[in-house]
């Protein structure tokens, strides 16, 4: 009896897929950009492993805003985490000249919430590009991983050094740094980003509040050696 329930539910689950992937034809044969993201967020509703390779397909050729809803559908995918976890890492490299596309997928890495991730998010942390690093400091805070927390201030270090250099005096930029910071130059907006993201990682991670690298060095210097152990 228990075979054939199961064997009844995978024959639903199929059916489903398949029902899901012919909605998904239709809908994503259209020249609009916004409306085949829409297509491909419906499909990735459908959690079943004939809709990864889809999914993967579409995050390997596509506009930047199908590609990011590919990723953020798969970042759903909890039945098959390690099938989106490999599909969104593969996929990091081949887009690195799309930012917004990498955040996605880091923020998909994040929201798997698979210790498996960490070290392409740990990679993240380090990406010169504002957006995509920024993303992935804030995904990786998830794990409250001490290594995690020792790259996060690593780079909250040079970069807070980066902006006192430019004028603006560390700190949260817009919120207690005159002018906000930053500029033209990447590095002085890499800087300005990652500042504001590693201020929200280490609010996520601590429950505090603190604003400046200072702050939280001092606070990570109380806790590093027995973070992470049963109370």
């Amino acid at each position: 009896m228990t075979a054939l329930v199961l064997m009844l539910a995978a024959l639903g689950d199929d059916k489903e897929a398949d029902e899901a992937l012919a909605r998904f034809k239709t809908s994503y044969a259209t020249p609009s950009a916004v409306a085949r993201a829409g297509a491909v967020m419906e499909l990735a509703r459908t959690q079943h492993e004939k809709i990864l390779p889809r999914l993967a397909g579409v995050l390997g050729n596509e506009a930047k805003e199908v590609k990011a809803a590919a990723a953020r559908g798969l970042g759903g995918y909890s039945d098959y985490k390690k099938q989106a976890l490999g599909i969104l890492t593969a996929s990091i490299a081949p887009n690195d000249k799309e930012p917004d596309v990498q955040a996605a997928i880091y923020e998909a890495l994040g929201k798997l919430n698979d210790p498996a991730a960490l070290p392409a998010l740990h990679k993240g942390i380090e990406d010169k590009d504002a957006k995509a690093a920024a993303a992935a400091i804030v995904a990786a805070a998830a794990f409250k991983n001490a290594a995690t927390i020792d790259l996060i201030l690593n780079e909250f270090e040079d970069a807070d050094k980066l902006n006192k250099a430019a004028g603006g005096g560390g700190g949260v930029p817009g919120v207690n740094i005159p002018g906000g910071g930053g500029g033209a130059d990447p590095a002085k907006t890499r800087a300005k980003e990652v500042v504001k993201a590693c201020n929200k990682a280490m609010q996520l991670i601590s429950g505090d509040k603190y604003t400046t690298y200072g702050e939280w060095k001092i606070w990570w210097g109380k806790r590093r050696a027995t973070f992470g152990q049963q109370k």
